[in-house]
């Protein structure tokens, strides 16, 4: 196991929380996982989220951590730099990419040994719960597995006249030019367009075939790696097939091709992450069985919230902080 620098012992933040840095894949990747978890693995999951905190909630909460200086740490957890050559070739490799300070790699071997620990405290396995929750759908972005231009935040280009950079326009600014802002109607209504392709459409049966190959827990790194090697894939067919893009105006035909395969990724993402959950609390992915089918078909009803009650003084510090952060850049997009 590739431990990572020891958590400090910092619970999850409140679910009180304003959108400020573009949740629209975080969010739907966590509500359309809900929706394939097996009845323990839900009750799981819901002891470690407090009472009034939902999946959704909780899948965000990472981002925002790392932007504050205790969790400042974490950053390099959220992606891994693939020193290959695109558009000429891609990969990712474990020994060459993932740095001394970790990666979202073994970071996620991290964070599923730590939340099976049931020696350590509630607090640092919840935190485990929102890493992992968080670092399934980062994974699936392929400019989160690339080290070229720092992952494309070097590389400026033009969407509809405005000038942004390109890891910006793959996080967020592509799909939300299609769909709107990240409303809570808004990342419903995609989770229940992407759980219909999984169950019924342009998905199925590669979702139950292809998509949940790898979901062993114990493989330490290997999983997370395959799925790091199937985003980064992306960076040379599509994301910078073309080669130098900078200065050039993305909106129309680029933003045209790049929507399929942020849907299809956020899709995997969650597909997965119901998996991976289902496994490390079951030991099975529980994906194809009927009893996750049916709930699946009623998913929509609700969104999946915790029970813990009570909240501790350390999340009020640490929620007045990154309010504070985001009132201080406020209407600046901060990348991960």
């Amino acid at each position: 196991m590739h431990l990572l620098t020891p958590l400090l012992l910092l619970p999850p933040l409140l679910a009180q929380q304003t959108q400020a840095w573009g949740f629209y894949g975080h969010k739907t990747v966590a509500l359309l996982a809900s929706r394939y978890l097996l009845p323990e693995t839900s009750t799981f999951v819901q002891t470690f989220l407090y009472r009034g905190q939902t999946i959704m909630d909780a899948a965000v909460w990472a981002d925002r951590y790392a932007h504050i200086p205790l969790g400042r740490y974490s950053k390099t957890w959220h992606y891994i730099d693939a020193k290959d050559d695109p558009p000429r070739s891609c990969g990712v490799m474990y020994s060459r990419d993932c740095g001394g300070s970790g990666c979202i790699v073994s970071a996620l071997v991290n964070m599923t040994a730590r939340i099976q620990d049931e020696e350590l405290p509630w607090a640092q396995r919840a935190q485990a719960l929102r890493f992992i929750l968080h670092f399934l759908g980062d994974i699936h972005q392929p400019l989160h597995t690339e080290h070229a231009s720092l992952g494309g935040n070097l590389i400026k280009v033009h969407f509809h006249g405005t000038e942004i950079n390109l890891h910006s326009a793959w996080d967020s600014r592509i799909i939300e030019s299609f769909l709107g802002k990240p409303t809570e109607r808004g990342i419903i209504s995609l989770t229940n367009t992407l759980e219909d392709r999984i169950n019924n459409g342009i998905y199925n049966p590669s979702a139950f075939s292809t998509w949940k190959n790898c979901l062993n827990t114990s493989a330490e790194e290997t999983c997370p790696l395959v799925w790091a090697n199937g985003a980064n894939r992306w960076v040379c067919e599509y994301v910078l097939k073309d080669g130098d893009i900078k200065g050039k105006e993305i909106a129309g035909e680029y933003a045209d091709g790049a929507l399929p395969i942020i849907e299809e990724s956020i899709a995997m993402a969650g597909f997965r992450l119901a998996g991976w959950l289902n496994m490390l609390v079951t030991g099975r992915d529980g994906l194809d069985e009927e009893e996750v089918l049916r709930g699946a078909k009623v998913g929509g009803a609700g969104v999946l919230e915790g029970t813990r009650e009570g909240v501790e003084e350390v999340d009020r510090v640490i929620d007045r902080m990154i309010e504070e952060g985001e009132r201080r850049f406020e209407g600046v997009r901060v990348q991960g």
